[in-house]
């Protein structure tokens, strides 16, 4: 008959379970895309997640993003890019994002028609296409990608809209 007794000198097989369950954990934590390291900007955040890296403008000042995936994005001001629609960013812009999107956007706007609507979600395929998705209320917009894989730069006004209302004088 063996008899098995625990040593003090070695380690028990609980204490080496907790052992190893802390290690995993810690490098689950490590690969896990939700606590960016110091020095990460959010574009190079964004292509961890399927996502191209010029959604967002050159004018981010700060970011948080939380283990949930729900981030905040704070912009120097607001600010248009013109894509093949012209896009309003405000000052602040949140979500949550995950690996192929970003629900519940808020601080996106777009202009259709003279009429300014928001952009509620953004996804891509997944294996990876040549397109992106817009969700506009119920309606959605397939663009092309390509026009959202560099950083743009952000102007401060509308340009046309706003040289109009100089030009007319919209005041009785």
């Amino acid at each position: 008959m063996t008899v098995l007794s625990s040593s003090s000198s070695s380690p028990s097989s609980v204490q080496l379970l907790l052992l190893l369950f802390s290690l995993l954990l810690a490098s689950l934590t490590a690969q896990s895309p939700g606590s960016p390291p110091t020095g990460t900007t959010i574009y190079d955040l964004l292509p961890e997640y399927g996502l191209p890296s010029g959604l967002l403008p050159d004018t981010v000042k700060s970011f948080s993003l939380a283990e949930n995936g729900s981030f905040a994005v704070e912009l120097s001001g607001p600010c248009y890019i013109d894509f093949e629609y012209l896009v309003y960013y405000e000052p602040k812009i949140s979500g949550v994002v995950k690996y192929g999107g970003i629900e519940d956007l808020k601080g996106v706007k777009v202009r259709r028609f003279l009429i300014w609507f928001d952009v509620d979600a953004i996804k891509v395929d997944l294996p990876p296409s040549e397109y992106i998705y817009f969700q506009v209320g119920w309606i959605t917009r397939k663009l092309h990608v390509d026009q959202f894989q560099t950083v743009h730069s952000c102007k401060a006004n509308q340009g046309f809209l706003e040289s109009a209302e100089e030009v007319f004088d919209w005041s009785i």
